[in-house]
């Protein structure tokens, strides 16, 4: 007796160990090939509609019995349908790389060390946009009341 590890495998048997897919697909290969036999069999033959049963058939079969990674043949053909024709072909590929977003922050940070010191060497008021802080004491004074409502020292 074999025993599967995987349960999602596992699909009910409903009659002679096939599953419901199986007997709809039969029955539909019985339902199409059949007909065409008897009425083909006087025509051209019994080995040519023996033989024209067979490929009437076999796409039932197919279809009722092929399975690949869980996904019956339907599915397969729709997701290559999705794929193939529908969807952009052409997938640009963009990752956020944290230790580039890093190098870049670094080389703004640089950037404004020396915009700053170029600022300090003149001895402008301000430049390129930045003010210097170190001429305005009110601006980096801590309000009191703030220190204490926050409980951060310093």
């Amino acid at each position: 007796m074999n025993i599967t590890k995987d349960l999602t495998e596992v699909k009910s048997k409903v009659v002679f160990g096939l599953t419901r897919r199986q007997l709809i697909f039969f029955a539909l290969a019985a339902l199409v090939a059949v007909p065409t036999y008897f009425l083909t069999r006087n025509l051209l033959g019994n080995d040519v509609a023996l033989i024209l049963l067979i490929v009437t058939a076999l796409p039932f079969f197919f279809f009722a019995m092929y399975e690949k990674n869980g996904q019956p043949p339907e599915k397969l053909l729709k997701n290559y349908i999705r794929v193939r024709f529908l969807t952009q072909q052409a997938r640009p590929y963009r990752t956020q790389n944290r230790f580039a977003a890093l190098e870049r922050q670094a080389y703004f940070d640089e950037e404004v060390k020396q915009l700053v010191s170029n600022t300090e060497k003149t001895g402008a008021a301000q430049g390129r946009g930045l003010e210097r802080r170190a001429g305005n004491p009110a601006r980096n004074k801590v309000d009191r009341h703030t220190k204490k409502a926050t409980g951060k020292g310093h």
